[in-house]
């Protein structure tokens, strides 16, 4: 039966066909409608000569028990899987949300290099819905671009989905590691029936229609997969000649780059690739998995955007979509994958060259953006990034320059100046007043109304709290914006609770205060021994009070700590930091100047001593609105810092969560939801890893 021949019919009751949006290799999608519902979905099933094969069949199972097991924004939500009669033959379907759009591939296809905050903004999504495959121990194994869907989100953006875990490595909690292991296979060789072709999806025509997908098996392939089939198969192919495939980026003319096509392959690369020997020169047997596939080494993806662990058919974990991620990102930025060619070439240049670099193909992108995506595409596992939030999260802070966090942190004290603005002249006042006092015991005794020795030693006594207290006031304006700002950052819509921040400011206050003093006394030696070595460790040191207050880190390690995140964007600190201390220096100075000018023409006696103490207050009251600005500043230069270095602040997030307690009922059934999730992932993530 013709897969077209499904138009019209109604699947299970449930399910009436209404047109073929797209067809591929082993099936097509149709939009179809939900009877009960009357809601449009697309229905995606297997040809009927692929029922036969009981592996299709359990790969079609296995993606809709992956897709089915994320909910997550970002992923393509699979709502429903079965099996149908239609007259006599027996038929396999997946039904999906329908979605308006197109595939990041028709845009590249049009755009070729898209905007660095474009590239950034599609690859947080993508990474967020990686990352929780990744966390629901499910490996993709086949993303690329025609697999990541755009989907205006009407608010002038996009939605983007990640579609097709038909290829998905998918754990099982109930199976043992090793039965859920499926492709921890040693290399073997390739049979076209283990290999599976991604279906045309909806695309954003007129009538919501897809990119079709046109690839049909060649009489080589048909041929191939048959001898495989066969007993004695894997000896056979050994000697077999191998037709020619290339491989290239068109969608037109690659879209259906899951199955793996013959290719022409040096004897060295068809060994090491395709020959089902063990490195010890021992035959390997198939390993059959629990779910009922069984294969020797089977290479499963689209070569274009394949790891080299997946191109030599090994075990794989995140860190190969993580490689994936990287060649989208290389594309995105240069216009072109960073190899092509034939299949054998593909495969080559992944396991062997390092890709062209990316600012020889396009100069614009940044250094730390071009080095970050080239580390993505490391051909050694452990030296990409580890995690897809991880590589998201560096992404985006390698593109935001510090023009982009100095909007940041001017919008974010605006929009909070009144609590900001509170706090910091609730806690200046002590200063404030011992500034005045200073001011008082000088008027006194330009007027002898005390004796030379008293105001002396007053002087001296108010000099030595003021620099306590204005030391200590800094301190606790410093830890409670650097609490507030990073809240707001990472939960903007959660309130600010002043209470929750004072008693997170309470536990930490001691040791803030001795790590700034710690810290004072090493930039005081350094400036001793030379200049230059004392300022490198003030710039060092610079970041010690977020840590202390959001890592709860003390002393040397905090110090230690501080050197580590400044070491990762030594440029942008040292140019926020010249920004922190310009502004209220040049306030000081033009204050002194119009100060000095006004007591000079009034002809006060003592006018320079006067210039200085009155400067002094007048700074002071300036510090209540520079200091919550530079601890903004320093809080967003932190989270910048951790995020260059691929850290995700979801810790950060979880101390929020942890300090505020539910007050009322759903608040407490939200909480134990969020926690029962949690321990399912993690659940999940230990048995894929044991």
């Amino acid at each position: 039966m013709a897969l077209a021949h499904l138009i019209g019919q109604v699947l299970d009751d449930k399910y009436r066909i209404e047109k073929q949006l797209g067809r591929g290799g082993m099936g097509a999608v149709f939009l179809a409608t939900h009877v009960g519902t009357e809601r449009p979905v697309a229905l995606k099933v297997i040809a009927p000569q692929f029922m036969l094969n009981d592996e299709f069949v359990e790969r079609f199972r296995r993606e809709a028990k992956a897709a089915g097991r994320l909910r997550h924004p970002n992923v393509v939500d699979v709502t429903d899987f079965g099996f149908s009669r239609v007259g006599q033959e027996r038929i396999a379907y997946l039904v999906m949300e329908y979605l308006d759009g197109c595939t990041l591939a028709e845009v590249l296809a049009e755009e070729s290099r898209l905007p660095l905050g474009w590239v950034a903004d599609i690859l947080e999504q993508v990474c967020s819905a990686v990352d929780e495959a990744h966390h629901q121990g499910i490996i993709h194994r086949d993303l690329k671009p025609d697999n990541i869907w755009l989907e205006p989100n009407r608010r002038g953006g996009y939605t983007v989905k990640v579609l097709d875990f038909g290829l998905a490595k998918l754990a099982d909690p109930a199976l043992p590691a090793s039965d859920a292991e499926e492709g921890a296979l040693p290399p073997g060789p390739v049979s076209s029936g283990a290999l599976t072709s991604s279906l045309a999806r909806p695309a954003g025509h007129a009538e919501g229609d897809t990119v079709k997908q046109t690839w049909h098996p060649t009489v080589a392939e048909n041929e191939e997969t048959r001898m495989m089939d066969q007993p004695g198969a894997a000896q056979a192919h050994e000697t077999r000649p191998i037709e020619r495939a290339t491989v290239t980026d068109n969608p037109d003319l690659y879209e259906a780059a899951t199955r793996l096509q013959p290719v022409a392959v040096a004897e060295e690369a068809r060994t090491r690739i395709f020959d089902d020997r063990s490195t010890d020169g021992s035959r390997e047997t198939p390993t059959s998995t629990t779910d009922g596939l069984t294969r020797v080494g089977s290479i499963l993806g689209t070569p274009i955007y394949m790891s080299p662990e997946q191109c030599r058919g090994e075990a794989l974990d995140a860190r190969s979509d993580i490689y994936s991620l990287g060649v989208i990102a290389y594309k995105m930025l240069t216009g072109e994958p960073p190899f092509s060619g034939e299949m054998s070439t593909v495969i080559r240049l992944h396991l062997e060259e390092p890709p062209p670099p990316i600012r020889d193909k396009n100069p614009k992108v940044p250094k730390r953006v071009a080095d970050l995506v080239m580390s993505a595409l490391s051909k050694n596992p452990s030296e990409r990034p580890q995690t897809a939030a991880g590589f998201a999260s560096a992404l985006r802070a390698n593109s935001d320059g510090t023009g982009a966090l100095l909007r940041r942190a001017f919008s974010l004290y605006i929009e909070n100046f009144p609590k900001f603005f509170g706090i910091s002249l609730l806690v200046q006042l002590p200063t404030i007043v011992l500034y005045v006092l200073q001011i008082v015991n000088d008027v006194l005794k330009l007027r002898g109304a005390l004796s030379q020795t008293t105001t002396t030693v007053a002087a001296i006594l108010l000099g030595l709290c003021s620099i306590v207290i204005n030391f200590l006031s800094a301190s606790i304006i410093t830890g409670l914006t650097i609490r507030m700002v990073t809240q707001l950052y990472l939960a903007p819509l959660r309130p600010i609770q002043l209470r929750l921040a004072f008693a997170a400011l309470r536990k930490r206050l001691k040791w803030l205060v001795l790590t700034g003093i710690l810290g004072a006394i090493y930039s005081f030696l350094g400036l001793l021994l030379l200049i230059i070595p004392g300022v490198i460790i003030f710039i060092n040191n610079s970041l010690y009070a977020p840590v202390v207050m959001m890592e709860n880190l003390k002393g040397r390690a905090a110090l230690k700590r501080s050197k580590t995140l400044v070491k990762r964007s030594r440029l942008i600190v040292v140019m926020t930091l010249l920004i922190q201390w310009s502004l209220p220096l040049i306030a000081s100075s033009l204050t002194a100047v119009a100060v000095g000018s006004f007591l000079n023409a009034m002809k006060t006696q003592n006018a320079s001593e006067m210039t200085g103490r009155i400067t002094g207050m007048i700074t002071v009251l300036l510090n209540v609105f520079f200091i919550p600005l530079i601890s903004t500043l320093t809080a967003l230069l932190y989270l910048k810092t951790r995020q260059v270095g691929g850290e995700t602040l979801r810790e950060v997030l979880s101390l929020f969560e942890e300090e505020d307690a539910p007050r009322t009922r759903w608040q407490h059934r939200m909480r134990e939801r969020i926690i029962s999730q949690s321990l399912q992932r993690e659940s999940r993530k230990t048995t894929s890893n044991p």
